[in-house]
């Protein structure tokens, strides 16, 4: 995934960059909606680049804002329902691969890792994603929590 400046993005790039990954969140919260019941929890995924602005890479940052957005909305209408929401921001290493996620490294971020690497998907990853799952952590729906080994450091 290289750097694409906003006047020279094609229109195809950008249906596929942001769009389609904001149509197929919407599919999964439509498909998902009728299964959810009191104590269910919902929860989505997202590279960090949005959090600091991503020069060139405004499609996958505006997709997952838009996921973040899309959670926040589905927390507050399922809210008094007991159903809960939450995204899992993760390097970009980490969701779109060491290949792909190194250019956005190297250009979102304005600090190293602190832990020096970014999460590894089995051993730190999932079980965060097992927590937001949790039903006893329903007091925590509609936020982001950033697991990126400690770049993006904010409340």
């Amino acid at each position: 995934m290289d750097p694409v400046s906003l006047v020279d993005q094609a229109t195809a790039d950008w249906v596929a960059t942001c769009e389609a990954p904001m149509a197929e969140a919407l599919a999964v919260v439509r498909a998902c909606r009728p299964h959810l019941g009191s104590g269910s929890r919902l929860a989505w995924v997202v590279p960090t680049v949005a959090l600091g602005g991503a020069a060139g890479f405004a499609g996958a940052a505006a997709a997952a804002e838009g996921i973040r957005s899309l959670a926040k909305g589905a927390a507050r209408q399922w809210g008094s329902e007991g159903i809960g929401t939450a995204v899992l921001a993760v390097s970009p290493e980490v969701a779109f691969g060491p290949d792909a996620g190194g250019p956005l490294v190297a250009t979102t971020t304005l600090a190293d890792s602190a832990l020096a690497r970014p999460g590894h998907p089995v051993y730190d990853l999932a079980p965060i994603l097992s927590l937001l799952a949790d039903p006893a952590s329903a007091a925590l729906t509609g936020a982001t929590l950033v697991a990126d080994g400690g770049v993006w450091m904010s409340p």
